[in-house]
């Protein structure tokens, strides 16, 4: 397993039914001088899918979930789209929700992995092992520790996303007000 990090990485994550976890998002866009910056908390649930809830610049969330996006606006309105309607972003979705979840064999199926543990640490590179997929993506590459720390996006079209994940806490459900944001309660 050790060798594995792949399998490294899901065997750190697994206790864990959520992850909760505030993130700093930088994207580089080529041809402008300064990167986008937005910040916001992330909550990841095997269930359920992940809850992306940005603060800054705007409020905005969205839930991405096995068979349905959700996009949130600042005043709680909610706009659901089957996964179906957009097959590009629900690809996406899925890609996110095995990452931060360590769910190994949906990136077996999209991603060639690399990588190496070393004491209580690793670091996978994925390269897309699809044609349609690499029109989009180079390389994404993680790194961790008990949970997500950092993930980099390298897309063909030479932009890149940095993620840096703080404040990390993993239970066995979710809380309350994560219920309602999921649209689980009213």
């Amino acid at each position: 397993h050790a060798a594995d990090p792949l399998a490294s990485m899901q065997e750190r994550l697994s206790p864990y039914q959520t992850i909760r976890a505030d993130f700093l998002q930088t994207k580089e866009i080529a041809g402008m001088s300064k990167p986008l910056r937005s910040s916001g908390q992330v909550t990841v649930s095997r269930q359920h899918g992940v809850l992306w809830q940005m603060n800054a610049p705007i409020k905005i969330g969205y839930l991405l979930a096995e068979d349905r996006v959700v996009e949130i606006a600042a005043d709680g309105s909610r706009r659901t789209r089957k996964a179906q309607d957009l097959p590009g972003l629900a690809q996406v979705a899925r890609i996110f929700r095995a990452l931060l979840g360590g769910q190994t064999e949906t990136l077996n199926e999209y991603f060639e992995a690399r990588g190496e543990v070393k004491g209580g640490r690793w670091q996978v590179t994925l390269k897309p092992r699809q044609a349609q997929l690499a029109q989009f993506l180079s390389r994404i590459e993680l790194v961790g520790g008990d949970y997500v720390e950092n993930i980099s996006i390298e897309e063909a079209s030479g932009d890149r996303t940095r993620i840096e994940f703080k404040n990390s806490v993993g239970a066995a459900a979710l809380k309350a007000d994560d219920l309602k944001a999921y649209g689980l309660t009213q």
